[in-house]
C-alpha cells in the first residue's frame, strides 16, 4: 500500500485563473486539478531541456557550409526527436 500524503494546501484563484488552470489541464488530459498541479510544480521540466539541446544540434548542423545527404537524414532524426519530445510534453 502506498504511502498516503499528509499535508493539505488550500489555493486561491481568481475565476479567469481557475478557467486557464481547467483550459490546462485538459489539454494536457490530466484526470484532475490536484494530479495536474502537482505535477506541475514538483515534475522537472526535462522536455524542455532535451528541446533545447535538440534545437542546438539542428542549428548545428543547418551551419555547415557543405550539407551532404548523410547530415540532411542525421538533420530530419533530429527534428523527429524535437517533434516526439513535444508531443510527450503536451500529453503530460
Amino acid at each position: 500500500m502506498s504511502a498516503r500524503r499528509e499535508k493539505y494546501v488550500k489555493v486561491r484563484f481568481f475565476e479567469e485563473e481557475l478557467s486557464l488552470l481547467e483550459t490546462l489541464r485538459q489539454s494536457a488530459g490530466s484526470e484532475s486539478r490536484t494530479v495536474f498541479i502537482r505535477r506541475r510544480a514538483l515534475e522537472p521540466e526535462i522536455g524542455t531541456q532535451a528541446i533545447a539541446d535538440l534545437v542546438g544540434q539542428v542549428g548545428v548542423t543547418l551551419n555547415t557550409e557543405d550539407i551532404d545527404p548523410k547530415q540532411l537524414d542525421h538533420l530530419a532524426l533530429l527534428l523527429d526527436g524535437v517533434t516526439l519530445e513535444l508531443r510527450r510534453i503536451k500529453k503530460s
